[in-house]
């Protein structure tokens, strides 16, 4: 697989944009085809006065799916997959599995990058979700930090059997669920009619712990009657700079719901202010995500913590953003010393072979 590129252009405060630094497999030729070959037949001869027929062009490869799964199966799909391996008990794995897939950073192809993924062991596997937390690292390090619950477990270097071979089927099953499909496309507004990070978790984590953590999942419909009557319908009260904030947000429904509500009004979501504050690690990791794969823009921040105990966490946040892009930005000198150090070391040896 191919490196992705960590020195891209990380100016602030530009909203994040689709890269292009992944490689998809180029289609080999007869890839498509039919699985059993034919010989070539004769072409037929055909009458003089009869002009030669021309084949029609072949149809465009379909990428996108008709009808992709729905919320709940595509939960259940991740979680009977999971479960069903002997994954365990380990939920930010499988949760961290379907983040990958709505991160990835190429969009546009899901079927081509679908196939290419079911080709991957478990180990290579682990090296996308190790190069995608990387790749958004460096472009949003705050709100992958406040994510990286979900992406931690990819560094460990000993891993069960039974959790590398339920990593394989839950990325088989969030493909074949078409965890893709739905957030895959180039314009983020097609990626933000489904909370996909939402159903995994539901469908994932017990009944009883999602009550002793007062955790319920708001039907999408309701979210966005809420959305519409709080916000009203009148662009002209919604300008630029414009807040929005959920301090119980979970993995981020009522926010896309008015991601949406806006967008349906001609406003781009990306000027706007977003916030998120949410007691349970797991779910506002997931809302971090979100905010990515919706395209909720540079101003989009999420806390983790009691708002009942703590109330705004706003200045927390901003802090924790400031240090973070600081962070981020060392990083990123090193790194920038550290290949230019190596280019030196080539062309010197180089020249040293050459006398």
């Amino acid at each position: 697989m191919q490196q992705l590129d960590l020195f891209a252009d990380l100016s602030e405060p530009e909203p994040s944009k689709p890269e292009k630094t992944i490689t998809l497999p180029k289609p080999t030729a007869g890839q498509y085809a039919n699985a059993v070959a034919r010989p070539p037949q004769p072409k037929p001869q055909q009458p003089a006065l009869i002009p030669e027929a021309h084949p029609s062009p072949a149809r465009p490869r379909l990428e996108f799916a008709i009808r992709p799964s729905d919320g709940p199966t595509f939960g259940e799909a991740v979680a009977d997959a999971w479960h069903g391996s002997h994954g365990g008990n380990r939920m930010e794995i499988p949760v961290g599995i379907v983040a990958t897939l709505a991160l990835w950073p190429q969009k546009g192809h899901p079927h081509t990058l679908a196939e290419f993924l079911r080709g991957l062991d478990a180990e290579q596997l682990i090296a996308c979700v190790r190069e995608v937390a990387a790749y958004w690292w460096m472009r949003r390090p705050d709100l992958i930090d406040t994510a990286s619950v979900l992406f931690r477990w990819a560094e460990e270097e000993k891993l069960t059997k039974n959790e590398l071979a339920a990593i394989r089927a839950t990325f088989h099953a969030a493909l074949k669920a078409n965890a893709l499909d739905h957030t895959g496309h180039e314009d983020p507004a097609w990626n933000s009619d489904i909370d996909l990070m939402s159903w995994a978790v539901t469908a994932l984590r017990h009944k009883s712990a999602r009550s002793s953590l007062g955790e319920y999942h708001t039907p999408p419909e309701v979210c966005d009657m809420m959305a519409a009557q709080t916000l009203g319908t009148d662009p002209e009260q919604i300008r630029e700079g414009y807040s929005v904030y959920d301090p119980c947000a979970g993995t981020g429904g009522m926010l896309r719901s008015s991601v949406n509500h806006v967008r349906s009004m001609g406003i781009d979501p990306a000027r706007m202010t977003w916030f998120a504050q949410e007691i349970d690690p797991l779910a506002a990791a997931g809302c971090a995500v979100n905010m990515i794969v919706w395209g909720m823009g540079p101003n989009a921040m999420v806390a983790c913590g009691d708002t009942l105990a703590e109330g705004d966490m706003w200045r927390r946040a901003v802090e924790h953003r400031k240090f973070m892009v600081e962070r981020r930005d060392d990083a990123a000198a090193a790194m920038a010393i550290a290949r230019a150090l190596h280019q030196v070391e080539q062309l010197v040896s180089g020249g040293n072979a050459a006398a």
